[in-house]
C-alpha cells in the first residue's frame, strides 16, 4: 500500500468511528426498554447494546490511528 491509500483509509475510518460513537451516545441517553424516546436520560436504558456499539466505534478509531501511524512511519513521500 502507498501513503495516499493509508491516509484515505485513516480518514474514512475516522469518519465512520465518529458517526458510530455518536450513535452510541444516542443509544445511551435516548433508548430505553420501551423503545426510542426524545427525553434525555442520565442512565442507560440498554447498557449492553450501548457498550457494544461503543466498542465498535472505538475499534474504528483505533484503525484510523494505526493506519495514520503506518502511513507516517513506513511510507516515504517519494514514489
Amino acid at each position: 500500500m502507498n501513503k495516499q491509500k493509508l491516509l484515505k483509509l485513516s480518514l474514512i475510518t475516522l469518519i465512520i468511528g465518529v458517526i458510530v460513537l455518536f450513535l452510541a451516545y444516542f443509544c445511551f441517553h435516548f433508548v430505553t426498554d420501551e423503545g426510542i424516546t426524545f427525553v434525555w436520560h442520565a442512565e442507560a436504558g440498554k447498557p449492553f447494546v450501548t457498550i457494544l456499539i461503543g466498542v465498535f466505534g472505538v475499534l474504528f478509531m483505533w484503525t484510523s490511528a494505526m493506519s495514520l501511524i503506518l502511513a507516517l512511519v513506513f511510507c516515504n513521500d517519494k514514489k
